[in-house]
């Protein structure tokens, strides 16, 4: 057994008292949407999901602060908000857990109603459903200390990364690693992962150089490391998340909307992202995105350009 120190994220904070320091009690305690339904909200809900009284939502608890297991049991940013909105709509959230890449296509092909887990609005996730924003982050990068200022995100190439599989942060390291190639440098190493927890123990480990996630992912991993990791540069390409509902959906995706709107207005949304440590990802005002709003294919961009030398001059700013 290695006797390196183990973070994994997702454990009770009692089993992580002897690695991380944490106390007891550390989960949040939040008790959302005090004040229950709101009929004109409530009469809006399509039928089939108002004659049983759930709204089934799929998460992968395996990304703190937003979704994880505490005791066996999933807590989370994303349950509170989740379970606040289905309140003001005069349901009950049942929650069910799969892949996180497995999200998306279950709520297309019907498995559940609706799904929240930090998924940030994807293009090819619109071409099937439609996703109603709640929230706003960045991608950040974890390292080992000290942080390396040289081998930021935008200087990856050589080196060996672990992701999320399926996540927003694979899709930019695919970027990267392609610019890498055009500029005749190494291409980056892509070591996918079923869930964050073992992608952020590899850097630990020492298997990989850093991990590449939702900057309050990167944020909550390196509170919980006692110190093993740090942060490596600002969080970038900030993007919205966003509650995945089948495309056809179109009246429940307006009723979550207008009930996550409710809950900006009185306060219990602040109060939500507050408990758990991530209010500089509020929004003012959600959008329904649909596959209307995919953007117009860009050509592939360098992020690091070196002139050549028959390049003209350019007059320095």
């Amino acid at each position: 057994m290695s006797v390196r120190r183990r973070v994994v994220l997702g454990l009770t904070c009692t089993a992580l008292i002897a690695l991380a320091g944490c106390q007891q009690g550390a989960t949040p305690q939040v008790s959302p949407s005090a004040t229950g339904p709101i009929s004109g909200l409530a009469a809006k809900v399509p039928e089939k999901v108002r004659e049983d009284g759930v709204l089934t939502v799929g998460i992968d608890p395996n990304y703190p602060p937003m979704e994880y297991l505490e005791r066996g049991e999933a807590v989370g940013a994303d349950l509170d908000v989740m379970t606040a909105i289905a309140e003001r709509l005069g349901l009950r959230a049942e929650f069910k857990e799969d892949a996180y890449a497995l999200l998306v296509p279950g709520v297309a092909a019907g498995r559940f109603e609706s799904a929240i887990s930090a998924l940030s609005v994807d293009d090819n996730d619109l071409q099937n459903v439609s996703m109603v924003t709640y929230y706003r982050a960045g991608s950040q990068l974890a390292v080992r200390p000290p942080a390396k200022k040289r081998f930021g995100p935008n200087n990856l190439c050589g080196r060996k990364v672990s992701v999320l599989d399926g996540s927003i942060q694979y899709s930019q390291l695919v970027t990267r690693s392609a610019n890498c190639t055009e500029q005749k440098k190494k291409p980056i190493t892509i070591v996918t992962f079923k869930s964050q927890a073992p992608a952020t123990q590899a850097v630990i480990d020492s298997d990989v150089y850093a991990t590449l996630a939702d900057s309050p992912v990167i944020q909550s991993a390196i509170q919980e490391s006692n110190g093993a990791l740090v942060s490596n540069g600002r969080s970038f390409e900030r993007a919205p998340y966003g509650i995945a509902v089948a495309s056809e959906r179109r009246q429940l995706a307006e009723v979550i909307r207008d009930a996550l709107e409710s809950l900006m207005a009185d306060g219990t949304y602040q109060q939500i992202l507050e408990q758990w440590g991530i209010p500089k990802g509020a929004i003012s005002k959600p959008r329904i995105l649909t596959r209307r709003d995919i953007s117009e294919p860009t050509p592939l961009t360098t992020f690091t350009q070196t002139p050549s030398v028959s390049a003209s001059p350019t007059p320095s700013l």
